[in-house]
């Protein structure tokens, strides 16, 4: 059994935040809750590490807020990850892979909080996350997605495995889209919040998609 983090639930939820898997991209830190969302509902750390934390959990409320246009309150968003598990490091400028297998048993997870919920809104980040999501069946799909996003044979054979696509920038295509999940959730994929704000490359290939989720949402019932 590996290491796993805790989605971090909220009774009063109505959006529910899917992330990557819960460990540090470059080190072995591990999110305690998805993260670090506990951070945010503490006193701001002083320490420049445990502000890291802080920061990263603060970013994705702000995110969120920006994109129901504050319509959404802190205390109404839950967060998870596709993989809670913590996944093998990539090799340097690579992204870590989330197997299928672990990508099968955190739909299975993320199912049972809808199934518990008052969830009408679903924030999914990451080209990969969003390719599992569409691949499992668990929403609407683009077909031209799909195959550009599907994963390369050199970067499953690889050890350490990695995450490389068919194809670069597929995430263009639905990058703040409105996608229908399991028949009843709008979900919108959207970038992992360690690029938000946006900005530089980021801004000029995915603010379009982001305005196009803010009037999506403008407004919520």
């Amino acid at each position: 059994m590996c290491e796993q983090a805790k989605p971090w639930i909220s009774d009063n939820a109505r959006v529910l935040v899917i992330g990557h898997d819960p460990r540090l991209q470059k080190s072995d830190t591990f999110a305690r809750y998805a993260f670090f969302a506990d951070y945010f509902f503490k006193p701001i750390p002083t320490s420049q590490s445990e502000r890291a934390k802080y920061n990263l959990a603060a970013s994705i409320f702000s995110c969120i807020g920006y994109l129901t246009s504050y319509q959404i309150k802190v205390d109404e968003i839950s967060i998870t990850n596709l993989c809670n598990c913590a996944c093998d490091h990539a090799p340097k400028g690579k992204t870590v892979l989330i197997p299928e297998e672990k990508a099968i048993q955190g739909l299975e997870e993320i199912r049972a909080i809808l199934n518990n919920s008052n969830i009408e809104i679903i924030f999914s980040m990451s080209q990969q996350v969003n390719y599992w999501l569409q691949k499992l069946g668990f929403c609407s799909t683009d077909e031209d997605f799909l195959k550009e996003a599907e994963l390369k044979e050199k970067g499953l054979r690889h050890d350490p495995p990695y995450y490389e696509a068919n194809k670069g920038r597929a995430f263009t295509r639905i990058c703040g889209e409105e996608f229908s999940a399991d028949n009843q959730y709008k979900l919108f994929p959207i970038l992992h919040v360690k690029n938000w704000p946006l900005k530089g490359p980021f801004k000029k290939a995915y603010e379009k998609g982001y305005i196009n989720c803010v009037n999506s949402l403008k407004s919520i019932n």
